[in-house]
């Protein structure tokens, strides 16, 4: 290193060369750098509004509707038979059209417009244990509540270390309910997408090789670990030689001959000093390859984090450092032995990416929802659907009479509606209120005080609702979503009698 690299390296960011004068009694005073974290732009962001009015009608009602407009404009008359009474009285389609009864209470079986996104540890989960109200709160949203109404949601983590497979195994087993592969977002689920960018990569983080086996199972080419470049040369690390267990898993490569493309931290380091020593020396290096050094410091591979949580909620009375900590440490000494910022690309809570991942991940479980819903039920709103021909009544035709299957109805609902809002429950503000809030105004954050955040601080990014717990942020939902449906729902009711004797008059004739 350079002495003009060094004298610059001793120089706070944004300083200069003039000292200042302090008594004995004061502290030099320090200037402030900017965060090694909060680089990224989020915090100037604008959240996107919507252009367009999105119904409050859950998407079961929002359906039937469409169902019955696409029906007449293909000169089909979809009929719907329904008691209509009192304790039952619900969208009525007819000959002459679509019939609201005014409502009290909205209580007949339905999907909501709305969703959920939750974090799971400090929400769901902390350490060990489950968090007690947690199964309630997913009861709810899976229809066991007195409004009779069903949520879709999904579960955005900034934590992984192992496959989505495996996480949902054990939320099931904890839950007591199935949770699938397409509901859950880990901090490196994202990462899937770098599959046909990079051909070999260095994976840090987690137990043993669990994570290499993640990545292999995305699809990279050559996937390798700290402990094999460990195996390789120990000389490496001097401070940490290999257990029998770790050279159980290491594998044998000869480093000098390879070329690592990318390195993808996709979860906590179990080694810090190990973890750091190769990732600093790789990001030194001149295109990847051990041994090497560039006299620029821009010739190593592209660094990828999972996340960037500084920290995070265990069972210990106290939060623990995470991976946006090993994050500050890596970017420190790398600015400290360059002179340079450290260029990072992150995933997880609260980074763009994250937020379009989980947008789409959420728009086709909504989606899968919906006709579940439809397949299971064979009816809208409690009333039963037959797709009948009035001006073909050839008994021939295999479609009449035959109820519409959920391939049909689909057809005819052209565009999922984006959710009315989503409520996203997380513990800690600076990466769950941070990303619910900084993407679109959809987004409604909930903080709750089971994991980081503690009752009675101020937190730096303000949600827009404080709960308890899981089960009051769901309820709080619940309850807030109901009065605007019930109020969407009453604005365009009518009673309409010679609408209702038609309807009684297709009953008898059938």
């Amino acid at each position: 290193m350079s002495s003009s690299l060094e004298d610059q390296s001793q120089l706070p960011q944004g300083s200069n060369e003039t000292s200042t004068k302090t008594t004995p009694s004061q502290s030099p005073a320090i200037p402030k750098s900017n965060s090694f974290l909060n680089n990224d732009g989020i915090d100037e962001l604008k959240p996107l509004t919507r252009k367009n009015r999105v119904s409050s009608l859950s998407l079961s009602d929002q359906w039937s509707g469409n169902l019955s407009r696409s029906a007449r404009g293909s000169h089909k008359d979809l009929t719907q038979l329904s008691a209509l009474t009192p304790a039952r009285s619900s969208t009525s389609l007819s000959r002459a059209g679509s019939v609201r009864i005014k409502k009290e209470v909205i209580d007949h079986q339905r999907v909501a417009s709305y969703a959920f996104a939750f974090d799971i540890d400090g929400v769901i989960i902390r350490g060990p244990e489950t968090i007690p109200e947690a199964k309630e709160a997913l009861r709810l949203l899976n229809g066991d509540n007195k409004y009779n109404i069903k949520v879709p949601y999904i579960f955005v983590t900034n934590g992984g270390g192992r496959s989505e497979s495996a996480r949902c195994k054990e939320l099931s087993d904890r839950l007591d309910i199935e949770v699938t592969e397409d509901q859950v977002i880990q901090g490196h689920t994202p990462m899937k997408d770098l599959v046909d960018v990079y051909k070999t990569v260095l994976v840090v983080g987690g137990v043993g090789d669990a994570c290499k086996k993640v990545a292999v199972e995305y699809g990279f080419d050559r996937v390798v670990t700290p402990l094999d470049i460990m195996k390789w040369n120990p000389s490496v690390t001097p401070y940490h030689q290999l257990t029998e267990e770790e050279l159980a898993v290491a594998q044998d490569y000869d480093f000098s001959k390879i070329s690592i493309d990318a390195i993808l931290v996709f979860a906590d380091s179990r080694n810090w000093a190990a973890d750091q020593q190769i990732i600093l020396e790789l990001l030194l290096s001149k295109n990847g390859v051990m041994g090497t050094t560039s006299q620029t410091f821009d010739e190593g591979p592209a660094i990828y984090f999972a996340h960037s949580d500084f920290v995070w909620a265990t069972d210990y009375k106290l939060s623990r450092y995470g991976m946006g900590a090993l994050q500050v440490s890596i970017a420190a000494l790398y600015r400290e032995h360059t002179g340079k910022e450290l260029q990072v690309i992150r995933f997880g809570k609260p980074q763009r990416g994250t937020f379009k991942y989980a947008n789409k991940v959420l728009s086709h479980w909504r989606k899968d929802v919906l006709e579940e819903h439809v397949e299971q039920n064979k009816e809208v709103n409690g009333n039963v659907f037959s797709d009948t021909d009035d001006d073909d009544d050839d008994d021939n035709s295999d479609d009449d009479d035959e109820p519409l299957t959920v391939q049909k109805l689909s057809q005819l609902t052209l565009d999922l509606p984006p959710a009315s809002t989503v409520y996203f429950v997380g513990d800690t503000p600076e990466s769950d209120i941070r990303f619910a809030n900084s993407h679109d105004t959809s987004w409604h954050s909930i903080l709750v005080k089971t994991g980081v955040y503690k009752d009675g601080t101020i937190p730096k990014y303000k949600p827009k609702h404080i709960a308890e717990n899981v089960l009051e942020a769901v309820k709080y939902a619940i309850e807030r979503e109901h009065e605007l449906e019930l109020k969407e729902w009453n604005s365009s009711a009518t009673v309409s009698v010679p609408v209702v004797r038609e309807t009684k008059e297709i009953v008898q004739e059938k």
